[in-house]
């Protein structure tokens, strides 16, 4: 059978010190250099600490203390003159490591506690019925509800009555899919006060818990409101202005085209007037010629009818179409070059349109509005031509595919545009004619860039300058056909 203090010496972690009462007579397990700590004197051993607990110990005022000997810690006992000491070193320094561990749990806890309750919105944790477990400070204010009593309520009791079922359905969804966002719906506070909100829910599945993030939407939804009411007052007051410019560009095509009726029934009058001149003077005779006075006639009814269709052709050209229709570019162009031919004739100014025959020259539109611009066009480089007395004076007008657009150039040779003015020429009410509205080239680019989804543009070119109006054609690669 082993002895006793076989045992105890074989006990790696524990030590066992025999005494007389202040003096040790035996020591077992542990280190062997522990042996020559017999006969020495307790206080001798431990630290005035340690030696401390280690009596009262011994007159039962505790049943176990932990002292610190030799840089390890140990449970110590006592019992029958024998001292027990049981290494918890590891055991310390993960009680140490758990406390530290626990203590920065606290802290954080209460940062994100006080992040939780300072958070500019609501958040708050519901149960997988809606049903409230916790609200921070914000939601609590927002709602007019304390905590307890929210512990009764549900994200769906708070709602607005048209907007319980959708609440409900944003749970189950939350859950479902594990989120639901921003999810707009009317709350009713305590008080009754009705709130616009904004949610997103977070279902958490390990503790079959969500987390529900809610914004009072309400101010933002009126400034919504006032900022819709101002935009639609200043579209209304744009389009109205918009409409005035319209007006004004109609009037200032009107004085010019009533200017070209004059140019264009000066001629046939003036003939009108020598054969009504003739008339009198062969009434005065007594053989009248009726083969002469039916030529006669013929010729003053072909001069009539000359200014019957100027007048169609100038009211065609101010005919308002509301609808695009498909119309021919070519056939328009010359239509608008049919108006003012007269005056291009006695100003001496050739005009010339040159194309490619292969074209498809329909395009989908507003043939009077597009008429209106190419008018506008041919006006501008006449009156350029005039007022610097060019020599050779002429405008050319290009019909050509670029890729899959149709491409219409207007080029004179008119001198140009000044560096200065180039910016602005398409601004509204600039101009630099004595007598201009200013109002052409800006309601010629509105029309072509935003009722014919087209762009204008215009460049100087030697001698000249030419604009470009681009129109959307989508031909086909011939590559790929």
């Amino acid at each position: 059978m082993r002895k006793k203090s076989d045992i105890l010496k074989n006990m790696p972690k524990s030590i066992i010190v025999e005494t007389n009462g202040k003096v040790v007579v035996g020591v077992y397990g542990g280190k062997k250099s522990l042996k020559k700590l017999k006969h020495k004197k307790l206080k001798d051993i431990f630290d005035a600490k340690a030696y401390k607990r280690l009596k009262k110990l011994r007159k039962k005022k505790s049943k176990s203390s932990v002292i610190s000997w030799d840089g390890q810690e140990y449970g110590a006992y006592y019992k029958s003159d024998v001292f027990y000491f049981y290494d918890i070193t590891a055991y310390f320094e993960v009680e140490s490591k758990l406390k530290q561990s626990l203590s920065e749990l606290t802290s954080k806890k209460e940062e994100l506690q006080a992040v939780f309750d300072l958070a500019a919105n609501g958040i708050s944790i519901l149960d997988r019925d809606g049903m409230f477990l916790y609200a921070n400070k914000f939601f609590q204010n927002m709602m007019e509800y304390t905590m307890e009593e929210l512990y009764s309520e549900s994200c769906i009791s708070l709602s607005s009555a048209e907007y319980a079922a959708p609440s409900k359905t944003a749970v189950e969804k939350a859950i479902e899919f594990g989120s639901f966002e921003k999810f707009k719906k009317v709350c009713v506070t305590k008080s009754g006060v009705h709130l616009n909100a904004s949610m997103s829910l977070a279902y958490l599945e390990s503790r079959d818990e969500i987390i529900m993030i809610t914004s009072d939407i309400t101010e933002d939804i009126m400034y919504q409101d006032k900022l819709k009411k101002q935009v639609e007052i200043e579209v209304a007051k744009r389009s109205q202005q918009h409409e005035i410019m319209c007006h004004q560009s109609r009037l200032a095509a009107m004085g010019e085209m009533i200017d070209s009726i004059a140019h264009q029934w000066r001629q046939p009058l003036n003939s009108l007037g020598i054969i009504v001149q003739g008339l009198r003077h062969i009434s005065s005779q007594k053989n009248i010629d009726a083969r002469f006075l039916k030529e006669i006639e013929a010729e003053m009814m072909q001069k009539l009818n000359y200014m019957s269709q100027t007048i169609d052709d100038f009211s065609m050209f101010f005919r308002i179409s509301k609808q695009k229709e498909s119309f021919n570019v070519l056939k328009s162009i010359e239509d608008a070059i049919r108006l003012i031919d007269i005056q291009l004739k006695n100003y001496n100014i050739t005009i010339k349109i040159t194309k490619d025959e292969s074209l498809d020259l329909s395009v989908l539109g507003f043939a009077n509005k597009f008429r209106q611009v190419i008018l506008n066009m041919i006006h501008n480089s006449m009156m350029a031509i005039v007022s610097k007395s060019v020599k050779n004076a002429k405008i050319e007008i290009i019909i050509k595919r670029v890729k899959n657009n149709l491409h219409i150039e207007i080029v004179d040779n008119g001198g140009g545009i000044s560096r200065e003015d180039m910016p602005k020429i398409f601004n509204p009410y600039f101009t630099t004619k004595d007598k201009g509205s200013g109002i052409g080239l800006y309601m010629s680019k509105v029309i072509i860039e935003s009722h014919m989804n087209g762009l204008l543009a215009v460049k100087n070119i030697k001698d000249g300058v030419k604009f470009t109006i681009m129109l959307k054609k989508g031909y086909e690669d011939a590559s790929h056909s």
